[in-house]
């Protein structure tokens, strides 16, 4: 009997019903019987077992290495799905820019109503410089709450708040704990106009936000760069144009990848990044996940000589870190009560 066939038989028939299954195994056992001694018979059915635990677990490797396989390429998939879950993470900065844009393009725009406020709560880290007795400067870590009401249309005040929630570093206490500090921006003989309107006559095509950029930086890619990021700092309110502008930062010269990025609220991310040229590297940091904006900062990249604003030079440490998170964005129907003893300027042009 050719034992080889009997095994093919097997796994090539469709799964037989209990009953057939059961007149089966009497005559396979018959035949084996009659064919083989006993020792032999039992080694035989005992490489049968063998043989069909491995095809069974060939088959589960394959099939589980199939379904892997499936889900890493749904990178940039929603949420909470296995594909999201198991996605590779973007090769390089132009793959990482184009999930943004896409994950960007499908969120809807903050439309306020005439009368609204776009209010957006962001957390800050930046130094601040003082000097010892002997006039050394001396960096501090500060972290910084920040709000800001800016009215959706011309001819309304404005109003910045900020306070400083903790610092690292030798300043004492008296020099950056200073409660809430309110700003007022009051219109003037020039109203300025709000991000919300100046942004909303921008345009959503990639090519023609291109084009409108570079008409006022020129085509240098670090001086392109500059301008996206202020950009991509004030289009929170407009997705549909921020998708564009990492279209567009897709496209230049000169952009990384870091994947190791953490905003300035401690949210791990991934950041594309260009090199600044003078021991800095500026990052547009986003979620791991989801590809939304998280923020921005900067990194020093080597120690460097800065001028301070207190007068003097400073030694910049490689890898002090500066930058933004974006918290929320949303609409408020009005200022909130403002401290009575808020400074008062005039809106900018």
């Amino acid at each position: 009997m050719d034992e080889l066939k009997l095994i093919e038989a097997v796994f090539a028939e469709p799964e037989p019903s209990p009953e057939a299954a059961a007149k089966g195994r009497d005559r396979l056992l018959r035949l084996t019987r009659a064919s083989r001694p006993d020792r032999p018979r039992r080694r035989w059915l005992a490489a049968l077992s063998i043989r069909r635990v491995a095809l069974a677990g060939a088959m589960a490797v394959l099939l589980t290495g199939g379904i892997i396989a499936a889900q890493v390429s749904l990178g940039g998939s929603d949420p909470g799905t296995s594909g999201h879950l198991l996605a590779a993470p973007p090769a390089d900065a132009e793959a990482l820019l184009t999930l943004a844009a896409r994950a960007a393009a499908g969120r809807p725009d903050t439309v306020p109503a005439r009368g609204q406020y776009v209010h957006t709560k962001t957390l800050a880290q930046h130094s601040l410089h003082t000097k010892d007795e002997s006039g050394r400067t001396l960096a501090t870590k500060v972290m910084v709450s920040q709000e800001r009401w800016e009215a959706a249309d011309v001819g309304r005040p404005w109003l910045s708040r900020s306070r400083n929630l903790s610092a690292t570093g030798p300043a004492p206490r008296k020099y950056w704990d200073r409660g809430v500090e309110d700003i007022v921006y009051e219109p003037g003989a020039c109203p300025g106009r709000p991000a919300y309107a100046r942004l909303g006559a921008w345009p959503t095509d990639p090519a023609r936000v291109r084009a409108k950029i570079v008409a006022g930086t020129g085509e240098e890619p670090l001086r392109v760069w500059h301008s996206l990021q202020s950009l991509v700092r004030e289009s929170v309110v407009r997705p549909s144009l921020g998708a564009a502008l990492y279209q567009v930062a897709a496209g230049l010269d000169g952009i990384t990848l870091i994947g190791d990025a953490v905003d300035a609220a401690g949210r791990p991310g991934l950041a594309v990044a260009m090199d600044e040229g003078n021991g800095t590297r500026s990052e547009l940091i986003f979620d791991r996940t989801t590809y939304h904006y998280l923020g921005e900062r900067t990194v020093t990249t080597r120690d460097r000589t800065v001028e301070t604003p207190t007068g003097g030079d400073y030694t910049e440490k490689k890898g002090t870190v500066t930058g933004t998170a974006v918290l929320t964005v949303d609409l408020a129907p009005a200022l909130p009560e403002v401290s009575p003893k808020a400074s008062r300027m005039k809106i900018p042009c």
